[in-house]
């Protein structure tokens, strides 16, 4: 009698409940790979527009515009800040800040990295 019970019970409603639980964590799988593979599009859309802007002329000139007076106004303030001059050059200001720590980061960051990936290859080929 008491199998019978149990035997009734893990067939019908336990089963029942453990088939919905499965249904519910598979669809929130389906859910998560959807906003990934949104996440993952968004990102080479950007990438693709990014690259297409770059083919441009008139690209090259507004960013070649933009960061060489970042470089020249940055050349300004280390020079201003090291040897002390009386220029007093004052720091970038708020609304243009995140725009050029993008761009000297961009500028800096690249040429490091690629200084440390040709630092490390010469030492590889020097060992071997």
């Amino acid at each position: 009698m008491f199998g019978k019970f149990a035997s009734f019970l893990l067939t019908g409603p336990f089963d029942r409940i453990m088939k919905s639980v499965d249904h519910a964590v598979s669809n929130e799988s389906q859910r998560q790979e959807i906003r990934a593979n949104a996440i993952n599009r968004f990102a080479e859309t950007a990438a693709e527009e990014r690259a297409d802007a770059r083919r441009y002329r008139a690209f090259w000139v507004i960013w070649c515009l933009f960061s060489g007076s970042v470089g020249v106004w940055f050349f300004a303030i280390t020079i201003d800040t090291i040897f002390d001059f009386s220029w007093s050059v004052s720091d970038y200001p708020d609304t243009v800040k995140p725009y050029v720590d993008t761009i000297v980061a961009s500028i800096f960051g690249s040429g490091g990295l690629v200084a440390t990936a040709q630092a490390l290859s010469s030492a590889i080929r020097g060992r071997r």
